[in-house]
């Protein structure tokens, strides 16, 4: 709504307001400016509706009877709606003088006329009850309750232009305006009733009967965080039956509120304390009763524990027995809303009294039914004893834990304290739920024979939940050298593909070792997850550094191999000096094609240099190739294939030589080969020094021979 809009209809109600209250206002103490500490309750009774009908009558007296019983401290005023001006009131609820407020609202209701066919003015009732709120100050919660069972007017003008304004002045001010259904309120009440309260989040409470007052008084005790009531029996009776009502009484119960519903007034009550003797003189001076047509009401202060009854006859119709006991102690309990799925959830509760902590004895249980994902109920007792989830023994923090793993969803728990040869016990409930929680994982690419001074990724880092990415950011994710007094060296991370953010969930793990010896490291990731601090760590790694080994190198040399010439000496016989033509020419054409093929064979680049293990030992010698086929070796003497090499670890791969360079090239998958410890995709310069993974090995190369070739 605009604030033109809300200013429009503030001057409306004003104006309503002034004209149908000029009377009241003088009635009213100007000098009431600030908001009151309790709440106004106005009953605006359309009178001449009630006064035929005796039920309505009781009901009505049952009403104000069980309000204020349980809204003590609530201040009462009555306007009757066909003559809203004249009210009476307030009378707080609880004290003495309220005892004079039921019996004027049934003389003002007896002294009305029953007149059916009056028009109920509720614009003017809530006129009238805006301004008196307003007057008093009154404090959100406050509002009018409206009673009627005659038609109310319903046409679009009076609802839209006099109703609507009003119940938006309402609403502002926190006040709700609700109604009490009585038996044959009329449909044209009934639609305007609910729009009223709809518009000011009041209620509709159908009381066509005793169930509707019961439900009603839970409403009032669940609104003030009171609890609902507990059933205690449920009978119908004739004048010769009998209803024993049942009440257990727990330790530390500072009274219990005993509340019977009843069709019909009458019917007696006997009170009977644990020992099964009729209450005595002073029990009863600890407790209280109110009687009303419909509801009885019976409050006693501090009762022993034990089972207590109440005895009911000479009824005839239903009735229906509960109570709400209030206990000085306080079951509270502690445990995130959200756990994980990989750790234990340990439930911890503690008792309260006064707002302090309180030590039970040793006959009090505390345990802890939980209902898992898939319905399975599992109890667990809740112990103070330093062990299974309880940190401290005797500091009055009951735990028990719910061990790994837990099955992903909701959890619901029901906290007992209980006492022995006791039927009730005092309950909590609440639910948490199990979930995946981030993880970090660690796959170790080269760990071994690292040589100092070089720099390798090692390992790469993941973040997930379950089997999704989850970035972090780099901050997020601490590295821990286990072995600190023995590290020397770089240990880093490093983020793939970071966002806006610099957030990533693949991270390098790049290490640079500056001395020879062992590295463990572990890496921790720190979030704040689901509104909990949260950590989690990968497996251990270790890292192992050598010095790279060295020995006298042997100069390499490029000149080509020549093998001894098996050419004949020239014939001397003068027979053999003329070749037939025939025989010249074909052998001229071979001797030419021979000659070009050999040019050719000279222009590519040859093969050369040396592979050596890890250990410095040369494994592989690209000048001398044993396994060469023969075509390969004339028009692609420049490539080398993995086969050719009689190594297994380079299968897959071709080795090509150009003037001054290498290239290795990846020719299948086979398995993954790594150029200075990055994964080879595609082709990759390899020079003097270039260290060649694969297969879990390392081998280098080199244009001079590191280590003699023992099989040269």
């Amino acid at each position: 709504m605009s604030t033109t809009n809300k200013i429009l209809l503030s001057c409306i109600g004003l104006i309503i307001f002034v004209f149908t209250s000029s009377h009241s206002l003088i009635q009213i103490s100007a000098d009431q400016n600030g908001q009151s500490d309790h709440r106004i309750i106005i009953l605006g009774i359309d009178s001449n509706s009630v006064v035929s009908n005796k039920t309505h009558m009781e009901m009505v007296d049952s009403i104000i009877g069980t309000m204020s019983t349980i809204r003590q401290g609530d201040d009462f005023y009555l306007m009757t709606m066909d003559s809203p001006d004249n009210y009476i009131g307030p009378y707080r609820a609880g004290e003495t003088d309220f005892e004079e407020f039921p019996g004027k609202v049934q003389d003002i209701i007896s002294n009305s006329e029953d007149n059916s066919s009056l028009g109920v003015a509720v614009d003017q009732t809530l006129g009238e009850s805006y301004g008196l709120l307003d007057i008093e100050g009154a404090p959100p919660g406050s509002g009018v309750y409206l009673i009627s069972t005659n038609e109310y007017p319903n046409h679009k003008d009076y609802v839209g232009h006099r109703l609507d304004p009003l119940s938006d002045l309402f609403y502002e001010r926190g006040w709700h305006i609700s109604t009490f259904a009585l038996s044959g309120i009329p449909t044209s009440n009934l639609e305007v009733s609910t729009n009223l309260a709809t518009a000011t989040e009041g209620n509709i409470f159908q009381l066509a009967d005793i169930r509707g007052l019961k439900l009603f008084t839970d409403y009032l005790l669940t609104t003030d965080n009171r609890g609902k009531l507990i059933s205690s029996g449920e009978k119908k009776l004739t004048f010769s039956n009998l209803l024993i009502s049942d009440i257990e009484i727990l330790p530390g119960t500072e009274y219990v509120m005993a509340l019977f519903f009843r069709e019909s007034n009458a019917g007696s009550f006997r009170l009977k304390n644990p020992d099964g003797l009729e209450a005595s003189t002073g029990d009863r001076s600890s407790s209280s009763v109110l009687e009303t047509p419909n509801a009885v009401i019976w409050i006693i202060n501090e009762p022993a524990p034990g089972n207590w009854n109440v005895d009911v006859t000479g009824i005839s119709g239903l009735v229906s027995s509960w109570y709400l006991a209030s206990n000085k102690y306080s079951l509270n309990f502690q445990m995130p809303e959200v756990v994980p799925i990989d750790e234990a959830a340990t439930i911890s509760a503690f008792i309260t009294e006064a707002q302090s902590i309180s030590i039970m004895d040793k006959d009090a249980v505390i345990s802890a039914d939980v209902a898992t994902p898939d319905n399975t109920s599992i109890t667990y007792t809740l112990k103070d004893e330093g062990v299974d989830g309880d940190l401290k023994s005797g500091d009055g923090y009951y735990s028990a834990k719910i061990p790994q793993p837990l099955a992903e969803g909701t959890y619901s728990v029901s906290v007992h304290l209980s006492w022995p040869n006791v039927k009730y016990n005092l309950t909590r409930d609440f639910i948490f739920q199990a979930q995946v929680f981030p993880t970090i994982e660690i796959e170790p690419l080269y760990t071994t024979n690292l040589f100092i001074g070089e720099e390798y990724t090692v390992a790469t880092l993941y973040t997930r939940i379950k089997d999704s990415p989850h970035a972090v950011l780099p901050a997020d994710i601490n590295t821990q050298i286990l072995n600190d007094l023995q590290f020397d060296g770089t240990l880093k991370i490093n983020p793939r593909s970071p966002d806006s953010e610099g957030k990533a969930w693949m991270y390098d793990v790049i290490f640079s070792p500056d001395k020879p010896g062992q590295t463990s490291a572990i890496f921790n990731v720190d979030l704040n997850y689901a509104n909990r601090n949260y950590s989690r760590a990968t497996e251990n790694l270790i890292l192992e550094s050598r010095v790279i080994p060295h020995s006298a190198a042997q100069p390499y040399s490029n000149v080509p191999y020549q093998p001894e010439s098996n050419t004949p000496l020239p014939s001397t016989d003068p027979s053999k000096t003329k070749t037939p033509l025939g025989i010249i020419i074909p052998v001229a054409i071979v001797a030419i094609i021979l000659i070009i093929i050999a040019i050719y064979r000279n222009s590519l680049p040859k093969p050369y240099g040396f592979v050596s293990d890890e250990s410095g030992t040369s494994v592989l010698n690209f000048d001398r190739l044993q396994k060469r086929r023969l075509i390969r070796s004339i028009f692609a003497r420049h490539i080398v294939s993995g086969s050719e090499t009689g190594m297994a670890e380079f299968v897959g791969t071709d080795f090509v030589f150009g003037k001054g360079s290498l290239l290795i090239t990846a020719t299948s998958a086979a398995h993954t080969i790594r150029v200075n410890n990055h994964p080879l995709v595609g082709s990759a310069y390899v020079v003097d020094g270039t260290w060649i993974g694969a297969t879990g090995k390392l081998f280098r190369f080199t244009t001079e021979r590191s280590y003699p070739d023992n099989n040269s």
